[in-house]
């Protein structure tokens, strides 16, 4: 069997020549089978007589995979042709290139290869434009390749972008079979086209010039071939078909750069001069601000992107996180039924852990209104927004406030333009898209900041003044241990100080919290690493919103300084925040003065993605630790690490090498050896501790970890497992 792909510029007679190509072949007694593979589906109209036939993809979209049949999508035509259409969506929906893959896959399943063909031929679009349109010219479908080709210059240009996607495909392999030129009746096409040929090295097969033949059969709804057998075209055809199926050279790709084809073709030597637009009205895209109307408008993106980092975790599940966190909402999952069932999962798995080991039901977040949109392949072809719109029509007979929608990575794939299903809100449901698409938009960080911006401009009430002695939590971590401790904290010292919580940003909040954010007079950060650096930026020049130096402090010495900070910016009298400190004062000298007979004069090591770690090196030294090593690695969810202790470590590393670990643990020789994962490593040092990433706020919390510490060197615990290699030697020996 010969297969044969034929590519060209759309709109140049590609499709008529290649439907007289088969037409001559099966003339010759070849048996032919055509597929077409451009959504407006015409390719083998003429060898049909007009008739219109079912496409496979409307075909998959009618019929389970278990009923499908080869029958069914091939039809026969003129001279025992048999033809296939691919099919595709709509304009401006959808993914056509996906549904060429599709229709492939259908085909190979069904069997057609077993048909026994003596030839196949494959009308593709235009340009190699994505992988689904290059499937034809994949090495185990189309053995040759051949190019159609007016002489007009973007019409070469595309001859030329055919010939990169095969070299893509082949390197030096050759597949190119030669050009064929369909005249459009300009002045000298012929010496553009032939000069294009020597220059990329193929030969010019034939020549097809204007003639009435070609529009006056295709009125009949005919081929050429068909309707003026003897013609001087005809015979064209006929020869051709001769010689393509025939053995004869085929050539490796050797595309022009678009400096050489410019030269080759339009004679032009010098690329072409732009005026350019003054700096002052343009965009900048080398900062992080982009110029409107003299006004900046600052960017957000995550670390990772900003650095060009690995990317941890997908946008779509950091911005779901965030969004599950709101009341009275539903997010639905613009994307396979997968994604929302794995983010779900994710979501959820800390409440799950809370109420399998504590009892703790965590409401906002044991069961979150998530949706999935169930994306298949189909939609994914012919786009998904009308059963998006049907999703939400059936998500708004429950009166949510709030329906959030994410898209996944197959529906930014494909561009499915989400906001416009905006004409379904109304008063009673605001809805609020979220342009995640998966990871293409970033890594989960990212996600989390996308969220809390489109949330914030969708609900945030701008006209609202603040209020005295108000403040707002912001960027609390949802996923993390600490979450209700750092909370409790923050709750119990406004509460002494006399101030009301006016608003959570974003965290088990409703949308009448979101929607009162400016009543708060002043704005807290929950932790001040890069996501929260980054809300507040957002916050601060999208709604001018004044916030805190300091975010919640964690261990003694911070959380005092912080007390002070705080009343003095309410105007608290000194006695008022003297007695706030006062209570944890005395608790906290207790526990320093109870645990320091146990770890006085210990080595300490650490080892951490943390990049704030005061709280653990100010409760070592209040103990009278050693700080004897301090390595911090590169993390990707922040990059600042600061510490006023650095004249009191014996060794500090900032963007520590990992690798190193163990050699400096046997150099160092720790008393205990902290670190946030466990690992071989730690069986190197006298004890072992595991740091948490995200460690709760308040005066206790270094006095708490330093309790886990004297209980693990009091009973001196070494776990058991680490003596069974000598165990296992031993006896088997």
């Amino acid at each position: 069997m010969a297969e044969f792909a034929v590519y060209g510029k759309g709109g140049i007679g590609k499709s008529t020549i290649a439907a007289n190509l088969s037409a001559a072949l099966a003339l010759a007694g070849k048996k032919v089978l055509q597929i077409g593979c451009d959504p407006k589906h015409d390719s083998t109209r003429l060898l049909l007589h007009g008739r219109r036939i079912t496409t496979v993809l409307d075909y998959l979209k009618e019929t389970s995979p278990d009923k499908c049949r080869l029958a069914d999508v091939v039809h026969q035509g003129v001279f025992g042709v048999h033809c296939v259409e691919a099919g595709g969506p709509e304009p401006g929906v959808g993914c056509a290139g996906r549904g060429i893959l599709t229709t492939f896959e259908l085909l190979e399943r069904l069997g057609v290869k077993s048909r026994s063909y003596d030839a196949v031929v494959y009308d593709v679009l235009g340009d190699v434009v994505c992988g689904g349109f290059a499937v034809p010219i994949r090495r185990d479908y189309a053995e040759k390749v051949y190019i159609i080709s007016s002489g007009e210059f973007m019409s070469i240009y595309a001859a030329n972008n055919i010939l990169r996607g095969l070299k893509n495909y082949d390197g030096d392999y050759g597949r190119a079979g030669g050009v064929i030129l369909n005249s459009r009746g300009l002045g000298e096409e012929d010496i553009r086209v032939r000069c294009f040929c020597e220059a990329v090295g193929l030969p010019l097969l034939e020549c097809f010039g204007r003639s009435d033949l070609f529009s006056q059969s295709e009125a009949q709804g005919r081929c050429l071939v068909e309707a003026f057998p003897q013609s001087p075209e005809a015979g064209k055809f006929k020869n051709l078909a001769r010689f393509i199926f025939s053995p004869h050279e085929l050539y490796p790709a050797r595309p022009l750069s678009d400096q050489e084809l410019e030269e080759k073709i339009l004679g032009r030597t010098e690329a072409p001069s732009f005026v350019s637009v003054p700096p002052e009205t343009g965009a900048d895209q080398d900062t992080e601000t982009v110029k409107t109307e003299d006004r900046e408008k600052p960017s957000y993106f995550s670390k990772s992107l900003v650095n060009r980092e690995p990317l941890y975790g997908c946008a779509f599940s950091g911005a779901m996180s965030i969004t599950t966190q709101i009341g009275s909402s539903v997010s639905i999952a613009h994307g396979p039924e997968s994604c929302a069932h794995i983010t779900y999962q994710s979501i959820t798995s800390l409440s799950r852990r809370f109420l399998l080991e504590r009892g703790i039901v965590l409401p906002y977040v044991s069961a979150p209104p998530v949706i999935s949109s169930e994306m298949n392949e189909g939609v994914m072809i012919f786009g998904g927004l009308e059963e998006l719109r049907k999703k939400i029509s059936q998500i708004k007979a429950e009166k949510p406030e709030v329906i959030f929608i994410l898209t996944t990575c197959p529906a930014g794939i494909i561009g499915d333009d989400i906001r416009a299903v905006l004409d379904l809100q109304d008063k009673q449901t605001k809805i609020v898209p979220i342009l995640a698409d998966g990871n293409i938009a970033g890594d989960y960080l990212q996600g989390i900041i996308m969220a809390y911006m489109e949330i914030g401009k969708a609900l945030i009430d701008r006209n609202l003044e603040p209020e005295d002695n108000t403040v707002n939590m912001v960027a609390e971590k949802s996923e993390t241990n600490a979450l209700a401790e750092s909370f409790a904290f923050g709750e119990e010292i406004f509460g002494a100080l006399g101030l009301t919580l006016n608003c959570r940003f974003i965290c088990q909040s409703s949308p009448e919290e979101i929607r009162r954010f400016k009543k708060g007079r002043l704005n807290i950060l929950a932790w001040g690493d890069y996501m929260g650096r980054a809300v507040r930026s957002f916050l601060e020049n999208e709604y001018g919103a004044e916030f805190f130096d300091d975010p919640l402090p964690v261990g003694f010495q911070k959380s005092r300084e912080w007390v002070r900070k705080l009343g003095a910016y309410f105007n608290k009298s000194d006695k008022e925040t003297d007695a706030v400190i006062a209570d944890f004062e005395k608790p906290y000298r207790q526990g320093i003065e109870k645990l320091k007979p146990h770890l006085a004069g210990k080595r300490l090591m650490v080892i951490t993605y943390n990049q704030d770690i005061d709280w653990i090196l100010g409760a070592a030294l209040d103990l009278s630790m050693e700080i004897a090593f301090v390595g911090i690695l590169d993390y990707s969810q922040d990059n600042n690490f600061k510490t006023v202790f650095a004249g009191r470590i014996g060794e500090l590393r900032v963007s520590y090498d990992k690798a190193k670990r163990r050699e400096d643990i046997t150099r160092i020789r720790p008393d205990l050896y902290l670190t946030n994962y466990g690992s071989q490593d730690q069986e190197l040092a006298a004890f072992a501790d595991t740091i948490p990433l995200s460690p709760p706020a308040g005066f206790l919390s270094g006095l708490k970890l330093a309790e886990r510490w004297s209980g693990i060197i009091k009973m001196n615990l070494k776990e058991g497992w680490r003596d069974d290699e000598f165990l296992y030697r031993k006896y088997r020996a």
